[in-house]
């Protein structure tokens, strides 16, 4: 073990090793082809709308389509605090989810479940709705030790064409190892989406429609900043008559350190003034009302609704039993990305653990626990039948008699006459 670090370390190094023969790679990287990639490290480009629209124009290239540019401009959207709590939010309403397995009959298989409760199943599920975002997802799963992957990991996006299938040493190289193919198959799971335009096999994911609202936002922050710097702190002006550079340099460099000292010592003759901005007005209202409107469009794109993040459960216009639009919203996204995960588990990983020798029954399903919507279900069933049985109750009093047919066919809730208290107790 510690001869093929050592080696993997000084061949990282090795100009030479970097065109490694396809063979050579086969019996190194098999389990994991993040050791394939070259150990070089991505440049950060600052980022503008017009780089944006040149992103989707490389991935779009007819013969020779990339994602470097657009994998390079998604670290840096998640960079940003509003999305990256969004982006949070949208995970862990998939992660602290629970789940099982369950037969053809709808039987749990709890031993299964307490096979694959394991941090790297925790760790798949992860790296897997992070394809929903970045477009696309390539696990490798790593050794396999004790039914377990210690070593799982997501591959570098940038080194990946999801055109081509596969993963290169080099951003922008053509050829490299094709992971759909024997024999590194068995050992990687591919997550792609769905494309939205069909000038790919596979999508853009949620962050391409993100950035260019992060982009703004984030040049927005800066431009807000020098304004603050510009207009909120009063202009610093010394006047003299000494005509010595030096000392005229002396006050110069006196009035610049007054933000950190607060104290300067000037001649008889000297003036001081702190001249403040005039006639702002409302101006500064315009960084905040758009920093809102900003914020408002990435969090419907993620969560499905403006409010979603910050909202109150049961508030934003909900009626009894009903959920709040923020909360359905929140309801909705969760489904869509348990489907996406059901699908992924169920038709690419149990069948390669099956293949790695997982003891795994036909017919066992994974699948998300539906709490949360069985709970929210029954609480829209009481808050109903709560409204038939007051209405039951006021045609009583009225000396009226809803028919018990009735109330059960509305209810559900099985119903029989009861004979009326007696007056004052009596037989």
């Amino acid at each position: 073990m510690a001869t093929n670090i050592l080696t993997r370390f000084i061949n990282a190094f090795n100009p030479a090793s970097y065109n490694i023969n396809p063979l050579e790679a086969q019996k190194q990287f098999t389990k994991n082809l993040s050791g394939y990639i070259a150990p070089v490290q991505l440049q950060r480009l600052r980022h503008d709308i017009q780089m944006w629209r040149e992103a989707v124009t490389e991935a779009e290239n007819a013969w020779y389509p990339q994602r470097v540019r657009m994998q390079r401009m998604y670290i840096d959207t998640i960079l940003s605090g509003h999305t990256l709590a969004c982006f949070q939010k949208r995970k862990d309403l998939t992660l602290m989810r629970d789940w099982t397995f369950k037969d053809a009959t709808g039987a749990e298989n709890e031993q299964l479940k307490k096979l694959l409760n394991q941090p790297w199943f925790a760790n798949f599920i992860e790296y897997a709705l992070e394809a929903r975002f970045f477009g696309y997802s390539l696990i490798s799963l790593g050794d396999l030790v004790n039914d377990q992957f210690p070593q799982l990991r997501s591959i570098r996006r940038w080194n990946i064409s999801p055109d081509r299938l596969n993963v290169t040493q080099f951003v922008y190289s053509l050829s490299g190892a094709q992971f759909m193919e024997e024999p590194f198959c068995d050992w990687h799971v591919w997550v792609p989406t769905n494309s939205d335009t069909g000038a790919s096999d596979c999508g853009y994911g949620l962050l391409y429609n993100v950035a260019q609202y992060e982009i703004l936002g984030r040049n927005l922050l800066g431009n807000n900043s020098d304004a603050a710097e510009l207009y909120g702190m009063p202009v610093r002006v010394g006047k003299t008559q000494k005509t010595s550079e030096a000392e005229r340099g002396e006050l110069f460099r006196a009035l610049l350190d007054m933000g950190s000292s607060g104290a300067i010592l000037l001649d008889a003759m000297d003036d001081l003034e702190l001249l403040e901005s005039k006639g702002n007005g409302q101006g500064f209202k315009i960084y905040a009302d758009l920093e809102h409107r900003l914020e408002s469009k990435i969090s419907k794109l993620i969560l499905g609704h403006a409010d979603a993040l910050d909202s109150t459960p049961g508030k934003l216009g909900a009626t009894q039993g009903e959920e709040s639009p923020a909360q359905a919203a929140l309801t909705d996204k969760q489904t869509a990305d348990g489907a996406f995960l059901q699908d992924v588990i169920n038709g690419t990983l149990i069948p390669k653990l099956i293949n790695l020798g997982f003891n795994i029954s036909e017919g066992q399903k994974f699948t998300f626990s539906n709490n949360q919507e069985l709970t929210e279900k029954r609480k829209k069933e009481d808050a109903n039948n709560l409204q038939t049985a007051t209405l039951a109750y006021t045609m009583r009093q009225a000396g009226l008699e809803m028919d018990p047919a009735y109330f059960q066919q509305r209810t559900g809730i099985p119903t029989k006459h009861s004979p009326l208290p007696s007056p004052e107790g009596g037989n």
